[in-house]
């Protein structure tokens, strides 16, 4: 039962990254780097959240790798596009998973070109910062993973969006 909960708590975690770039909040601090990466101005898509190595999430005892399914439907048809002015946007698509109807996204990024961090802010009261590392960046393709280590475990989580 314990690593039932470790798993949730590792899957949880992941999915942590979706919600801050569908609802972080806004810090003034944070600026976009010169050079504006291919994944700017684009409105991205996820379309695959995979973790490896695989685990069981739901207890069943069978290990799972692909988070797809434990998405809300509603946030499968969000967007976010990162803006040239470091600054995020996007909308909720046609399915909204709460009574908020507002598309607006009002975090912030930014890019590290030599590291391949890309770094959203979340809320300022919390100081929330994700890091990603972009592992593929084009016109129609944003691809980034993020770690988390976990009773030595470190859980890898690779997430891709499509340009729509």
């Amino acid at each position: 039962m314990k690593t039932y909960f470790n798993n949730l708590r590792i899957a949880f975690l992941a999915l942590a990254v979706i919600g801050a770039l569908a609802s972080c909040k806004k810090n003034d601090e944070v600026k976009p780097t010169d050079d504006a990466p291919a994944f700017v101005d684009k409105r991205w898509k996820l379309t695959s959240f995979e973790l490896t190595p695989p685990i069981d999430l739901d207890g069943d005892g069978d290990v799972d790798s692909d988070l797809m399914p434990y998405l809300d439907e509603c946030a499968k048809d969000d967007v976010v596009i990162f803006k040239r002015d470091g600054k995020m946007a996007g909308d909720q698509g046609s399915l909204h998973c709460d009574d908020d109807t507002s598309d607006d996204v009002p975090g912030t990024w930014t890019y590290d070109k030599n590291t391949k961090i890309l770094r959203i802010s979340g809320n300022e009261s919390t100081n929330d910062l994700d890091e990603l590392e972009i592992i593929e960046a084009s016109s129609n393709t944003l691809k980034a993973k993020v770690e988390s280590t976990e009773e030595g475990v470190t859980i890898t989580a690779v997430m891709t969006w499509k340009a729509s």
